[in-house]
């Protein structure tokens, strides 16, 4: 949907949405660091529930997208220059690329590894033979993608903080719940 000079917020689906999913991210990375830790025997219960938070978040992201189309997007503040807007439309486009990334990675690495994937009262086998080489491989890219999504957030969010402070251009306010 079109800008409008009336727009200063999100629509409320959209926040909502922008800061569930940074919780759940934050939370499948810091899982996702410490699963080796969690005694043996619960690993494949903590993997499971990874994988269907991860699934969870690709289909929020699916929504969220559809929520940005269907509502306006407010205004860059300003005096925000192109070069600014043009990193800012760079920075987003590549944290929705490692937002559905990540988890269609994880996704695959979790079938090719033969696992069965419980959603409780549904259970979906893998349609692959297990191979632990290439599920393997899958992890370690699946692993390097989701340390680039942290990255690209914790950039996204000192950014955020920079226009806030440092320039004082309000732009948080855009994306802060009523």
């Amino acid at each position: 949907m079109k800008q409008t000079t009336e727009t200063r917020k999100f629509s409320p689906p959209v926040i909502l949405l922008h800061w569930l999913m940074a919780l759940m991210i934050f939370s499948l990375y810091a899982v996702g660091l410490s699963v080796d830790s969690f005694a043996k025997p619960t690993r494949p219960m903590i993997i499971n529930a990874h994988a269907v938070v991860g699934l969870a978040v690709l289909i929020l992201l699916v929504l969220r997208i559809v929520a940005r189309k269907a509502t306006a997007t407010p205004d860059y503040p300003g005096g925000m220059g192109p070069m600014f807007r043009l990193a800012a439309a760079a920075g987003h486009g590549l944290l929705y690329l490692l937002m559905i990334a990540v988890p269609l990675v994880g996704v695959a690495t979790f079938l090719r590894a033969g696992r069965t994937l419980d959603l409780g009262l549904l259970q979906i086998p893998s349609p692959f033979a297990a191979n632990r080489d290439l599920a393997h491989q899958l992890q370690e890219i699946h692993a390097v993608l989701a340390h680039l999504l942290i990255a690209t957030v914790v950039g996204h969010a000192l950014v955020a903080l920079y226009h806030q402070f440092i320039l004082g251009d309000g732009i948080m306010e855009r994306m802060r719940p009523r």
